[in-house]
């Protein structure tokens, strides 16, 4: 047996150099095999858990040397968070040294990847699980910054993979910002075939990615790249793509959830580095089926889009343009609650935290700004083109929940059309057309065209049939009104331009059966009102209404048992000016017919009610900016008088000339004011007036004759408020002999006077008025009848005479004129005497004890004789010295005169007096009955007042 130092000697060169090639080739694979996998094994896991500065993690790393491959198992990189930040099962690598030598490159047969598994998390701040990883692989590296030479080839180095697959992989998506962490995961696959980085023939670099979604549909990623310059063209198909696994992930950061959604996408793609190339996109369609999305606190769907198509999307990111020929969206629905945090559609979108919600909509008000301001300057950096959006079978829902029972408002069966929408350097402009139904009863149709930067939109709008009592819990919420029913119209177009922006309305509106009630009593109806030739202006700040038109108009104001008008219970009366300037109203003509007006007092018992029927009129050129407006119109008072009202009105200044009648009045209607007031009711009577109204500079005048035919109270009504005076004899004093009372009354005052009221001016004017006709009935009917200045409440005798004068022959002449109109009126004569009398008399004592001769005191101090006569009566009447009385003989004269005449009026009996008094009447009477013809029956005398307020005949009446 050979040795083996024998056989080497036995062997020539050739031998002996093969030998040496075994032996090293078996000491190579033996060393690939045995040796380089643990050593390869233990300096990768170091390196990399260097690199990383994460603990990695290599089970097994195996190297075949008769194939050139490599396979690793067991690989991971830890995470403090997750565990394992990624991980796989198995890589094996195939390098095919006989093609590499032929194709002068690196080349690589198979590179496959089995079960890769990665984990990325994203925590409440925002950061990521590899952002350190990220951080430690960008820190600076010297060698980064040296300049490239000039051999220095660009391009990544030239290799090849013929085949790169990837199978049993996933991801895991890990979202930490909310309260439990949320994952999802999504399988991915992919392979690349012929992946070559130079020399890319047409075969060369296909890829074709696949992922799949957690609970159904796919990604599909297939075409073929290149570098030097880098470039990839492809197509991307997405389908059946189950949005609700996504929506969990999104959770933490929105307000919404969604219950359900398969998303569709498909799109022809080219990527280019080169310059003046980017990303392009053609055939882009996009599908989204049975979406809904739900606020996370409620259980009801806020949108639902069961079918949204978008097909032949075009984008060019080089060019910046953007081309959409058509989206379609159908049976589309949205709810929208409003609460008191805000509408919930608006919120939808945003996140939880109130400070990040508050955040980002700084961020969308900021750039919604920047991109108005650029469009505005024509510095639109994209071009977009929208051919037609169209909305079919569309839905809303608005649900208010601040009321006190939420109610809702619904769009029902919409169309909507927007077409050749376009943004450039022009602006934005677009056209759209639609219809709805709206609160399942009315319908609006609209159309128009629009703009922005700068604003500029003009629309027509058609609506009929809205019915408004749906909206009253809106109304309630404002004022205390119900709307009973209503269905509104119009035909308008509307114009919106301007940076304000100024908004213009014309057109027609109406208002059909409508009904207001207030705390469940109906105040205002209408058969029909119509608003023609309407022009609303905010820029100018005017309305303009060519004819304004009320048919079945019925209105009822209550003044309520606390005394409150109905804008006093409103709030109208404590209604705050702005300290604007109020808007310019323009109305052609102003008319109504067919209506009715009536109004009721419930602080009266019995409540007082009156109204007019088959109220008709118009009114001509209203302005508020000035110019006289024409009034004409006119009513039946309570089914039997006849009211009119004529004239002229002028806004700006307020003026008004006016001429109103009311003829017929049954006066029985009257019965609450004349039992509150006077302490009776009303018989029977009827009512005219006639009156003329000017108001001018703030100042009131009015003349309005009253006439009361046939007018009588009735029974006596318990009234703490009634006048305490004989309010049947003043009328009977008013009354004339056909029955009729005939009151004219003058009003005057200033407006701006605060204290100035005009119903509280006429009630105090009336009151006046019967209050004297009661106690001075004569003085009063002197007037009435032009008997003087009607100052006739007695007839006057001069101190201390019982005969008549010339001014008692007087009065007593008007007063037989008043008496023979009056025929309802007895005359009462009450003489009277008082202390002018007293001291008439006591003087006439006294000149008869001084003589027939007495000319006067004058003439009696102006002589020795005549004064002397005084001191003496003095001495002797008062049995006193007159030295004392003044420092010469005509002043102690004057003054023993006085003190005679004091003494001889205290020495006038009352029974002088009496019969002073009674002799006045008598003779009174017997000029009235003998001497002027009236009946001795319509004259009593009464018994004489020796203590009187006047000298004369006091008169009095006694009414039938």
């Amino acid at each position: 047996m050979q040795t083996p130092a024998r056989w080497w000697r036995s062997r020539g060169w050739g031998g002996r150099a093969l030998a040496i090639l075994a032996a090293l080739y078996v000491l190579y694979a033996l060393v690939v095999f045995f040796l380089l996998p643990g050593w390869v094994r233990d300096q990768a896991r170091e390196r990399l858990t260097d690199l990383l500065g994460r603990e990695v993690t290599l089970e097994r790393v195996a190297l075949n040397p008769f194939t050139l491959s490599v396979t690793a198992e067991g690989f991971s990189v830890a995470d403090p968070d997750t565990g394992t930040l990624a991980r796989f099962d198995r890589l094996y690598l195939n390098a095919e040294l006989w093609s590499s030598l032929f194709h002068w490159r690196p080349w690589v047969g198979d590179l496959d990847l089995e079960g890769l598994d990665a984990r990325l998390r994203r925590d409440a701040d925002g950061a990521l699980n590899l952002d350190d990883i990220i951080a430690r692989l960008g820190r600076e590296d010297p060698a980064a910054d040296e300049p490239e030479t000039a051999d220095q080839e660009a391009g990544p180095p030239a290799f090849t993979v013929e085949h790169l697959r990837l199978s049993g992989g996933g991801l895991d998506l890990i979202d930490a910002a909310g309260d439990a962490p949320v994952t999802l995961t999504l399988p991915v696959a992919f392979t690349i075939d012929d992946l070559t980085t130079r020399g890319v023939g047409e075969d060369d670099n296909r890829y074709q990615l696949r992922v799949e979604g957690p609970d159904g549909g796919t990604l599909d990623w297939d075409g073929r790249f290149h570098f030097a310059p880098f470039s990839v063209d492809g197509h991307l198909s997405m389908e059946k793509v189950d949005l609700v696994s996504f929506g969990r992930l999104l959770a933490p950061h929105v307000r919404f959830q969604v219950p359900a959604g398969v998303l569709g996408l498909g799109a022809d793609y080219r990527f280019s580095a080169e310059p003046g190339q980017s990303l392009t996109v053609d055939n882009g369609e996009l599908t989204l089926d049975g979406l809904r999305i739900r606020p996370q606190d409620s259980d009801q769907d806020s949108v639902t889009v069961p079918e949204l198509a978008m097909t032949g999307v075009a984008l060019d990111t080089a060019g910046r343009t953007l081309t959409v020929p058509e989206v379609t969206v159908r049976d589309p629905a949205a709810r929208a609650v409003l609460t008191d945090q805000g509408l919930d559609l608006a919120t939808l979108f945003l996140p939880d935290d109130p400070q990040r919600a508050e955040r980002a909509k700084e961020e969308v008000r900021e750039r919604a700004e920047d991109t108005a301001e650029e469009l505005r300057q024509g510095e639109a950096d994209w071009r977009i083109r929208l051919d037609r959006f169209a909305v079919e079978g569309a839905a809303a829902v608005f649900r208010d929940a601040t009321l006190a029972t939420p109610r809702e408002l619904t769009l029902t069966d919409g169309a909507l059309t927007i077409s050749d929408f376009r943004l450039d350097q022009d602006g934005v402009r677009w056209q759209w057309q639609g219809d709805t139904k709206v609160l399942e009863q009315g319908t609006l149709s609209h159309s128009g065209e629009g703009r922005l930067a700068p604003l500029d939109l003009k629309a027509k709008l058609k609506f009929d049939g809205l019915p408004l009592a749906t909206l009253s819990p809106w109304v309630e919420a404002a004022v205390p009104i119900t709307v009973d029913q209503g269905r509104a119209g119009g035909d308008l177009a509307l114009a919106v331009s301007g940076d304000g922006p100024t908004v213009t309305l014309t057109g027609r509106a109406s208002v059909a059966d409508g009904a207001l009630s207030e705390s469940g009593r109906r105040f205002l109806s209408v058969a029909n009102l119509s608003a023609d030739g309407l022009t609303v202006n905010t820029g100018d700040e005017r309305v303009a209404i060519d004819g304004l038109a009320a048919r079945g108009l019925d209105f009822l104001h209550v003044l309520d048992d606390q005394g409150r008008s109905l804008g006093a219970r409103l709030g109208g009366d404590g209604a705050e000016d702005d300290g604007g300037a109020p808007w310019r109203v323009r109305l052609g003509r102003v008319s109504v017919k067919d209506s009715r007006l009536a109004h009721r007092d419930l602080t009266l018992s019995p409540e007082y009610q009156v109204t007019v029927e088959d109220w008709r009129g118009h009114m001509d050129d209203f302005d508020t900016a000035g110019g006289k407006a024409r009034v004409d119109t006119r009513g039946e008072v309570n089914g039997t008088a006849t009211l009119t009202l004529q004239g002229t009105v002028d806004a700006q200044p307020l003026t008004l000339d006016l001429d109103g009648s009311l003829k017929g009045y049954g006066m029985e209607t009257l019965t609450p004011f004349t039992a509150r007031y006077l302490g009776f009711g009303v018989e029977r009577g009827r009512l005219d007036v006639q009156s003329e109204v000017s108001l001018k500079d703030q100042r009131l005048d009015s003349t309005t004759l009253v006439a009361a035919d046939d007018f009588y109270l009735g029974d006596r009504v318990q009234s703490d408020q009634a006048m305490d005076i004989p309010v049947k004899l003043g009328l009977s004093v008013l009354r004339d002999g056909s029955g009729m009372i005939r009151l004219p009354v003058s009003l005057s005052g200033d407006l701006s006077d605060p204290d100035f009221s005009v119903g509280g001016l006429v009630f105090r004017v009336l009151r006046n008025v019967l209050v004297k006709a009661a106690t001075a009935p004569f003085s009063m009917l002197a007037g009435l009848v032009g008997g003087g200045d009607g100052d006739l409440e007695y007839v006057p005798y001069a101190a201390g005479a019982d005969r008549p004068g010339p001014d008692t022959r007087q009065a007593l002449g008007t007063l037989a004129e008043i008496l023979g109109q009056r025929e309802n009126l007895t005359l009462v004569l009450t003489g009277q005497a008082n202390g002018d009398d007293r001291r008439a008399l006591g003087e006439a004592r006294l000149v008869d004890e001084m003589g027939g001769d007495w000319r006067g005191l004058d003439t009696a101090l102006t002589g020795e004789e005549g004064r002397e006569r005084i001191l003496d009566l003095y001495r002797d009447r008062l049995d006193a010295d007159p030295a004392g009385l003044g420092d010469d003989d005509t002043e102690r004269a004057r003054q023993a005169w006085r003190r005679l005449l004091e003494n001889a009026a205290d020495g006038v009996d009352g029974d002088a007096l009496v019969d002073l008094a009674a002799t006045r009447a008598e003779r009174a009477r017997r000029i009235l009955t003998d001497e002027l013809g009236l009946e001795a029956e319509r004259v009593r005398l009464a018994e004489p007042r020796p203590d009187g307020d006047r000298a004369g005949v006091a008169l009095g009446a006694e009414g039938l």
